[in-house]
């Protein structure tokens, strides 16, 4: 009876595991690079994208979290947009959260813009994506933070962050740091297989005694 109730012990345990994704994010700090460039690629790389005049994005020496450099987002002008992207690999079916710090260094507040887009890698094709993260943030570091279940049919995560100035007015001057991108299997509901397992331990306990 011993042994019945030791295998089943096991087997739920099994069913319940929550295995971390793994993911690493190509310099997330901004400490590696000198500049950025628009090549429309975001494998193993930031790629940044602006509407171009006076709304630009550079990395910078000044007002970084950590480190010695920072991601510096521009707004000049009405009706502009600044961010950068970068693809990960993902799993279907797995939770994921994209998150980050960021502060406002001078001008307007409400222009952030921060979502993922789930991507068909080998069909370069989007499969969804989130609604917009837009925090009203202040003029020191905080944090952001945005969870999303993987669909099915991607394999890629494109996550985004962005500054615009449809929504609220320029100037804005926006830094970024420490981003990371995490996440884990996601725990099923107990199944009437799970529930039968338990009952069986209970009963193999009962005859023991």
């Amino acid at each position: 009876m011993k042994m019945k109730t030791t295998r089943n012990l096991v087997l739920l345990g099994a069913l319940t595991t929550t295995p971390a994704m793994s993911f690493t994010l190509a310099d997330a700090g901004f400490e590696g690079i000198d500049g950025l460039v628009d090549d429309g690629n975001g494998v193993g790389k930031w790629n940044p994208f602006t509407n171009g005049g006076l709304n630009g994005f550079s990395v910078s020496g000044a007002a970084s979290r950590t480190g010695s450099q920072s991601l510096r987002l521009e707004l000049g002008a009405a009706n502009g947009f600044a961010g950068i992207f970068q693809d990960v690999p993902v799993i279907a079916g797995e939770s994921m959260t994209w998150s980050g710090w960021h502060s406002l260094q001078s001008g307007a507040a409400g222009g952030t813009e921060i979502r993922i887009e789930f991507r068909d890698s080998i069909g370069n094709s989007e499969i969804s994506r989130t609604g917009n993260l837009t925090p009203t943030i202040g003029l020191t570091y905080e944090p952001f933070s945005l969870t999303e279940i993987v669909p099915a049919g991607a394999d890629t995560a494109r996550v985004v962050y962005a500054v615009q100035s449809f929504g609220a007015p320029a100037p804005q001057l926006v830094h970024v740091d420490d981003l990371v991108v995490s996440g884990s299997a996601v725990v099923p509901e107990p199944s009437g297989a799970v529930f039968a397992l338990m009952g069986l331990g209970g009963l193999a306990l009962r005859r023991r005694r």
